[in-house]
């Protein structure tokens, strides 16, 4: 390694030289390149710089007389004059080679200044040197453009791997093409690094082969034996029961290492950043390294929205240059020989494009396009099946395993993508015109919660007409709709960075939105004061455009800003934010005078007080973008699939090339959903905006095919899930499309409980995740595991309208066979109720009582039986704990957690609630039975012996039992909200407090009449919904200890067996009359929306569980004597407003299995959108650190003033006082 040096390189200033010095070093250069746009690169003529002075090379080297071009003494005389390459196969011609990567960093240096001078190599010699631009240069080498650190940090912090989450690896290169240390000079000292996020050193990324597990799956338990030879198999090994440990010796050996440094050494990701170029391989991809990479313009994109004046070179990155030897008809060139200041947005995509939901992308008004939506135009008509090597050169494009399968794959078929005329063509949305990493994205558009198109004046546009994305609003952040490229916000500091490292992209930006807006006290400053900003700030009053006139000035008491990239456009007017509270003012709004100016107390508002302490929506406490965002992208879910036999270069470093590929395969994508939390410590701990950004499951094969482990969750460094979430800035503001008052308290039209629910970050049980397979319990019959899904990706749903799409040929089979799926995997016992995390499945036996099935194998085809009581001889192991009848089984989430993992102060993770590291059981006469070992003091207290990567010590245990005076016999359903559980027995419904898991207490108790044999019981925010004898009713649980009856809030139903809320309907499990749809919108005034039992098929139903794949939804039903059923809920094709919050459903079946006996319950799948449970205890990682979602008190705060219910319009609370 070597360390990076602030250093300048001393010699003859340039500045001084004479044109004539000038161009003696252009001589022979001009002889063949002619004149080019602009000799010097600079445009504004007064920089006298020769070609060599640049690019290197020897200018007094001249082709022969009446040489041609191609001749042999013009080829001769070019390779006098130019500098030879070290690796010829990668310069075919003069444009930028595609995809590069680590080729480049093994180039010569005097190569790399050669083809481009502003790399990053050589930049000091080059931009930095003679006084030019020395500071820029060093600046950037620090910049987060060059490292890149947000995103190694998250991912090795999420998923265990790494235990600081403050970054400790990026990317940086020397000048001879080496990994090197980067580091900050002087050294930040403690604090500084707390309170502003500036880090001392990024060291490159580690070798994966001496890293250790993150989270220790089975396989990466201790035991096995030596490894077995390819064609010389171990005869010791027992058939059906292979050796599938990855070393037989520590961590860190052999195999016994972590997936995710190799993966991010391999899969293309943020890659490449600014000490590479681009890929040069899409519409989107095209740029150059270092400097030239901003200031050097390809065509990338044809939308002068985002292009500007560049959009009229296409997107195919397309010569203009007067040069004659530049052909006009080659991709990978830039548009001019020159620099220029003025940077279309289309420019930075490039780089900030990943992950697909980041924020340029929300800034243009798009998102990841999720494999479905009109996804007749993206596939083959014939389902393909790609060959190995088609995988190979689809994965070197496209990282994303679903472009094999597509239309997509192919250059020629993908810049036509986002053309007028592809576009002209689908029914359900609009392309987007750039394609980085092969790519493709989506429009998103103005809707109402149901779904509906909305114009500008928020009426609906019918989906069927022809003008439809015409005529409805898309979601473009009104920034850009003025006229704003990214850097008419983000100044010089905020691209070259200032010296400092930073690992999180908000805490390296200078600007925040009152230094332009101002207050509603005072107008803008035009100084910069967010977490980058130095002493004072910078002063934008001070900065120029390209052509000399100033970027912001006063005219008439109104501020107005001047264009960086359109040097006709007309300046626009930055809107003061003391001028729409100002009545008589013409920006005057009365919404915005009441968001800004409502006191805490709910009815005061009017004027800016005095003290900003006492308004409800402080600057202090609040972002702006809290209310002003008009959507957040949600990535619920990447599925990343490690495969051994699939050799793939290295993209960082030395650029080996190795054994094993890791694919990145996204699973929904929605536009639907806003979250709130409280922002990193950096950014102040405010209230922001949230989303979903990675939640991964991981599949690993081994070099025999075998799937060692699949979709499997992650642990975070100290427990949280690994499916993360972040604070963020949308980059999705809008002025019409902003939040209201119920978007983030309760409506008084009480018609906003599950868009609470969302807000809250409690979940809605919508895009859950199920996977490939469904564990049904059938009673004296066992149980199965039902294979519904397609297992390469996308794994579309057998039936689904996926299904047809993309694999149409298996899609045919199924209907020749009546839907009737016929792949399971079965276990005998008498199971009642199942419940899959992890590799484990969670029982109720019955009288057999409580039993943990390991189910890491299912998809492994090297064992004969994929799901086993015990690994090992029953003296080894003890997954059971014996109850006398054992009826339902309560996990307190489906997300993976671990209470006792290390803590590191610097990290400021909150405390995991201790309740999460045991499991409760319903016992008929038992009451409930905690199961875990009740000594807190030993090595895996809990169940935690699941997680701590130990085979040794599998011994479940019963931790407590609890049941006092009977209260609880009959005990038969358990639902867990927050510290509570909510349990279904003979007495009614009886509410138990486990937030102290050993010392469990009742808290209260429904009974006859109010509820009548309940069933079952779902619980969404403010409310439960309980089915009993004579239907659903519904109980207000504000307070969750204690919940009351609503008065005339019921639907009669004849046999409802259980329930699940998704959003704003419940799916009752209705018995004979099929799958129950009741609209709880306004959960005090419940109805049936629809009754389906696909004419009469569906007349036994049991339980219901969903989930979402790609843009469908799905009902798993437990179906008794019919088995497992299927049923698609919603989808593009089926339900023209399937991109809403809570689009209506349109059900129809799609798939059945018929199990051995009869379907009782389906495992729930995996919440998705759940980071915090109702009692404000965080169970998912949050990527900023400090970041959280609100507690108890800080959500209560929406809802409750003075403790009782506070309730809102979208209307004044009362006159202005």
């Amino acid at each position: 390694m070597c360390t990076l040096l602030m250093a300048q390189q001393s010699g003859r200033t340039l500045l001084v030289q004479s044109q004539d010095e000038a161009d003696h070093k252009s001589t022979g250069c001009v002889a063949c390149h002619g004149q080019t746009d602009s000799p010097s690169m600079h445009t504004t003529g007064t920089v006298r710089l020769g070609c060599t002075d640049c690019h290197g090379g020897k200018a007094d080297v001249l082709p022969p007389a009446g040489a041609q071009k191609g001749s042999a003494s013009y080829e001769q005389a070019k390779k006098q004059a130019h500098p030879q390459p070290r690796i010829a196969d990668l310069w075919k011609s003069s444009a930028n080679p595609v995809r590069p990567y680590a080729q480049w960093l093994k180039e010569s240096k005097e190569y790399i200044q050669f083809v481009n001078p502003g790399d990053l190599r050589v930049a000091d010699q080059t931009c930095g040197s003679s006084g030019c631009h020395a500071r820029e240069v060093v600046a950037v080498r620090t910049s987060m453009m060059t490292h890149g650190a947000m995103l190694w940090e998250a991912a090795l912090y999420n998923n265990g791997d790494y235990p600081y989450k403050d970054a400790r690896f990026g990317e940086s290169y020397s000048p001879d093409g080496l990994p090197q240390r980067v580091q900050t000079y002087p050294p930040p000292s403690q604090d500084l690094t707390r309170t502003k996020g500036v880090l001392p050193h990024l060291d490159p990324l580690g070798r994966w082969e001496v890293s250790e597990p993150g989270n220790i799956l089975r396989v990466f338990e201790r035991g096995g034996g030596p490894r077995a030879e390819i064609g010389n198999p171990n005869p010791e090994e027992d058939p059906g029961r292979p050796d599938d440990k990855l070393s037989d010796r520590g961590l860190g050996t052999e195999l016994r290492t972590d997936p995710v440094f190799i993966g991010l050494q391999k899969t293309r990701l943020l890659d490449p950043i600014l000490s590479l170029p681009g890929t040069n391989d899409h519409p989107g991809d095209y740029r150059g390294s270092g400097c030239t990479a901003c200031h050097v313009i390809y065509a990338n994109d044809r939308s002068p929205i985002h292009s500007g004046p560049y959009a009229a070179f296409g997107n195919q990155a397309h010569s203009a240059q007067i040069d004659p030897t530049i052909p006009h008809d080659e991709r990978g060139h830039p548009i001019k020989h020159e620099f220029t200041r003025s940077i279309p947005t289309s420019q930075c995509i490039v780089c900030h494009i990943h992950p697909g939901t980041n924020m340029v992308a929300s800034y243009l008004g798009y998102i990841w396009w999720d494999n479905e939506t009109d996804g007749e135009h993206m596939y083959p008509p014939k389902q393909h099946n790609p060959s190995d090597d088609e995988r190979y050169q689809s994965w070197l494009v496209n990282p994303e395993s679903a472009a094999a399968r597509g239309l997509w794959k192919d250059l020629s078929f993908l810049e036509k993508v986002g053309s007028p005329e592809f576009n002209q063509q689908l029914k359900h949305t609009q392309f987007a015109d750039f394609h980085g990493h092969g790519w493709v994205f989506r429009a998103v558009y103005k809707r109402d919660r149901k779904g509906n198109l909305l114009d500008a004046m928020s009426h609906i546009v019918p989906p069927d007409d022809q003008d439809k994305f015409k005529k409805a609003v898309q979601l473009r952040d009104i920034h850009l709709d003025k006229g704003m490229h990214c850097e008419d916000c983000h100044f010089a500091q905020d691209n070259h960075g200032n010296g400092n490292l930073y690992g999180e992209t908000r805490n390296a930006v200078e600007v925040d939105c009152v230094d332009c807006h101002g207050t509603i006290s005072k107008k803008a400053t035009l100084r910069t004061s967010a977490a980058a900003a130095p002493p004072g700030g910078t002063d934008m009053s001070l900065l120029r455009t390209p052509w000399g006139t100033r970027r912001f000035y006063w005219q008439d008491a109104k501020l107005y800003q001047r264009s960086m990239v359109e040097k006709d456009r007309a300046p626009w007017e930055v809107v003061q934010v003391v001028d729409t509270i100002t009545p008589g003012n013409p920006h005057y709004s009365e919404k915005s005078r009441v968001a800004k100016t409502l006191l805490k107390d709910g009815q005061t508002w009017g004027g800016a007080p005095a003290d900003e302490s006492t308004l409800a929506h402080a600057n202090s406490r609040m972002t702006c973008y809290t209310c002003h965002s008009s959507w957040t992208t949600s990535c619920f879910g990447c599925h990343l699939p490690m495969v051994a036999n699939k050799k793939l270069p290295m993209l960082h470093n030395e650029g080996l090339t190795t054994r094993n590929y890791t694919a990145y395969n996204f699973e929904v994508l929605r536009d639907d959903i806003y979250m709130l939390g409280i922002d990193g410590t950096v950014t102040k701990h405010r209230v922001a905006p949230t989303r979903s950004t990675c939640a991964v499951v991981v599949s690993s094969q081994n070099a025999n095919r075998d799937w060692i482990y699949y979709m499997q969750q992650t642990i975070s460094a100290e427990g949280f899930s690994g499916f993360g979430f972040s604070p963020y800035y949308p980059h999705t503001v809008r002025a019409t499309e902003t939040k209201t008052c119920t978007d983030c308290h309760v409506s008084r039209d009480g018609d906003n409980n599950a868009w609470m629910a969302q807000i809250l970050m409690q979940g809605t049980n919508l895009v859950n995740f199920m996977g490939r397979y469904v564990y049904v319990a059938e009673g004296s019959k066992g149980y199965d595991a039902v294979t519904v899904a397609e297992h390469d990706d996308p794994p579309a749903v057998f039936g689904s309208d996926l299904h047809k799409l993309v694999y149409s040929g298996d899609y045919a089979k199924l209907q020749k066979h009546h839907g009737e799926l016929e792949e399971a995997d079965h276990h005998a016992g008498n199971v009642q109720d199942v419940q899959l995390r992890g590799e484990y499945l969670y029982a109720a036996l019955g009288k057999g009582g409580f039993r943990i099935y390991d189910v890491a194998n299912i998809d492994n085809k090297d064992f004969s039986e994929k799901m086993t009581t015990a690994p090992v001889s029953p003296l080894g192991q003890r997954f059971y704990v014996k109850t006398k009848n054992a009826t339902a089984v309560g996990s307190p989430s489906t997300l993976a957690v671990d209470p006792l993992r290390t803590r590191v102060p610097a990290n400021e993770e909150q405390p995991i609630a201790l309740m999460y590291g045991f499991l409760y059981v319903t016992d008929l006469e038992e009451g409930l039975v905690v199961i875990g070992d009740p000594n807190l003091k030993s090595k895996s207290p809990g169940v935690l012996t699941l997680l701590d990567g130990n085979p040794a010590n599998n011994f479940l245990k019963r931790a407590t039992t609890f049941n006092p005076n009977g209260i609880l016999n009959g005990a038969r359903r358990i639902t867990i909200a927050g510290t509570y559980a909510y349990i279904l027995c003979n007495r009614g419904l009886v509410v138990v407090n486990i937030e102290n898991p050993l010392a469990p207490k009742v808290e209260s108790e429904i009974g006859a009449p109010e509820l009548v044999d309940p069933e079952g019981v779902a619980i969404q925010f403010r409310y439960a919904f309980v089915v009993d004898k004579q239907g659903l009713k519904v109980l207000d649980v504000t307070s969750l200890a204690h919940p009351r009856v609503v008065p005339g809030a019921t639907v009669p139903l004849e046999d409802a067996r259980n329930i699940y809320v998704a959003r704003t309907y419940a799916y009752v499990a209705g018995g004979k009359q099929g799958l129950l749809i009741i609209d709880v919108e306004r959960p005090e005034h419940p109805r049936i929306e629809q009754a389906f039992n696909a004419e009469g098929e569906i007349n036994d139903t049991r339980d219901v569980k969903l989930s979402m794949t790609a843009a469908s939804a799905f009902a798993y039903l437990a179906d008794g004597k019919n088995g497992l059923r299927i049923v698609q809920l919603f989808a593009p094709n089926d339900t023209p407003n399937y991109l809403g919050f809570s689009p209506k459903p349109t059900p129809k079946l799609i798939a059945t299995y018929h199990t051995k006996g009869p379907a009782l319950a389906v495992s729930k799948g995996i919440d998705r959108d759940r980071a915090v449970d109702e009692s404000g205890n965080q169970l998912a990682v949050f990527n900023r650190r400090g970041s959280r979602p609100f507690n108890h008190q800080e959500a209560e705060r929406l809802y409750l003033k003075n403790g009782q219910l506070y309730t809102v319009t979208n209307d004044p609370p009362g006159p202005a006082k």
